[in-house]
């Protein structure tokens, strides 16, 4: 996520009346909102949350960045020594962080549901979309793109205790569409088993392990997909995961339209919708919906949202929102 589209939905993210607080005292007898803002997966984030101890707070930011540093250390596709970026170098890797396993199993299972919309077996897509477009024509796309299809599918990611394997020559994973929305759900259950019931984690993907201290929801803005700097809308959000998709994320080319959203089934840039939304009960879910979405019809949308109990907002081609 750019650090313009950060900005505005964390504008979005308090309500009107509430501030952050500096040098306050340690404990207080009421429930004050603090703030955190750093850099976190790339980009700019932040961790709101209600509580009466300024050092406690403290304590559980530290400790949720480290979280988050270690569990990047596994997922980044532009750290070399990194989990995924081995597994995807060598098509074989032991002792595999439990954590991988999770995300992993996590996504084959979005895959299931989602009948092959999502899947993380797409890197050899994104790696052949950014030569080609960077100027290397030296293949034909059409050839190129069927040559790539046998290589994706999460059936062929093969898990045997704490080892991951590809079953094909080729075969690469990018968790970029699930690992946001994964490590979201790990702050969350860290900042609830710290007993912080009202609290706003964003970093890229947004959870929260409750409403604010009043009740109120988290209001946040939705980025308008078209000129990708207003604000298209303002979504109350309570709990769980909320995640948006768009090709104006990455593109590959001016015309926008080929990105970084892939069909699975066919090798191509999404351009059904011009972006997605999704709240649903966990970060995970959210985020990976969001992508699948992107490349699914809306009776599909439909289908996967009531099995999981989710909320979709589509924004069309032409303009027109549709809630699901």
């Amino acid at each position: 996520m750019d650090q313009t589209r950060r900005d505005i939905f964390k504008a979005f993210g308090v309500t009107m009346g509430v501030f952050l607080l500096h040098g306050c005292d340690r404990k207080s007898t009421t429930q004050e909102l603090f703030i955190w803002e750093g850099y976190a997966l790339g980009a700019d984030s932040s961790i709101q949350l209600y509580g009466n101890d300024k050092f406690e707070f403290d304590a559980v930011i530290q400790d949720a960045v480290e979280l988050i540093k270690r569990l990047e250390k596994i997922f980044s596709l532009y750290d070399p020594t990194s989990e995924i970026s081995r597994l995807n170098e060598a098509g074989k890797i032991d002792h595999a962080s439990p954590e991988m396993i999770d995300l992993i199993n996590a996504s084959k299972e979005m895959s299931r549901i989602t009948k092959g919309a999502f899947d993380i077996t797409v890197q050899p897509l994104w790696n052949f979309y950014d030569r080609y477009f960077a100027g290397d024509r030296s293949s034909d796309f059409d050839v190129e793109v069927s040559n790539i299809l046998p290589l994706i599918g999460s059936d062929k990611i093969h898990i045997e205790g704490s080892s991951v394997s590809f079953e094909r020559k080729g075969m690469a994973i990018s968790s970029n569409g699930i690992a946001q929305g994964y490590i979201t759900d790990q702050v969350l259950s860290l900042l609830n088993d710290r007993g912080y019931n009202h609290a706003l984690v964003d970093i890229g993907e947004y959870g929260a392990t409750g409403a604010q201290y009043d009740g109120s929801p988290w209001r946040i803005g939705l980025l308008d997909p078209f000129d990708q700097i207003s604000v298209a809308d303002v979504v109350d959000f309570h709990k769980g995961g909320l995640a948006t998709s768009g090709g104006y994320g990455t593109v590959f080319e001016d015309s926008g339209e080929n990105h970084h959203i892939f069909n699975p089934a066919t090798g191509l840039s999404t351009r059904s919708y011009a972006s997605v939304t999704v709240l649903a009960d966990d970060a995970t879910t959210a985020d990976a919906l969001s992508t699948a979405f992107s490349a699914m019809t809306m009776d599909d949308i439909k289908r996967v949202s009531e099995l999981v109990h989710a909320k979709v907002r589509l924004t069309m081609r032409d303009g027109e929102v549709v809630w699901i």
